[in-house]
């Protein structure tokens, strides 16, 4: 009698226990966040600050800014994100190449964020004015088309 006490007690404990490790399901569809508005709206602000360093005068205003846009393109984890410029996207997200994976038509527009980071770190690095400007100006035009395929 104490064997089958001692069976059905180990019985109840694993019944019990295998539960444990399965959440129950949400048989509600799940629908997936979207990112497209928070990269979006980290193009726009990216965007912003590359047309803020394409009418700088002074070649410090241009890089800082520039490097704005820079941060906002690559998120924090960027081989070239330099937290002296400040991250003027904190919040928006995880940086516009990072978020452009989960958006429908980021791949089409990759290449050109690309391309406008190349263009970011050139302005950034370059030690004249009208170098950096023109960068800028590039980033913010790639920028703006690669926003107007988002929509």
């Amino acid at each position: 009698m104490r064997f089958v006490t001692v069976l059905g007690v180990v019985g109840l404990l694993l019944l019990g226990l295998a539960g444990v490790g399965y959440p129950e399901y949400n048989y509600q569809q799940q629908t997936p966040a979207a990112p497209a508005a928070g990269v979006k709206q980290q193009i726009q602000t990216a965007a912003t600050h590359s047309g803020f360093a394409a009418g700088g005068q002074s070649l410090a205003y241009v890089q800082q800014h520039l490097g704005h846009a820079l941060n906002c393109i690559e998120g924090k984890g960027g081989r070239n994100f330099n937290a002296a410029w400040g991250h003027v996207c904190e919040g928006q997200g995880n940086g516009i190449l990072n978020d452009l994976r989960g958006v429908s038509g980021g791949a089409a527009v990759r290449p050109l964020v690309e391309h406008a980071d190349g263009l970011a770190v050139t302005g950034v690095k370059t030690r004249d004015l009208a170098t950096a400007r023109a960068a800028a100006a590039g980033v913010s035009a790639l920028l703006k088309v690669a926003a107007e395929y988002l929509k």
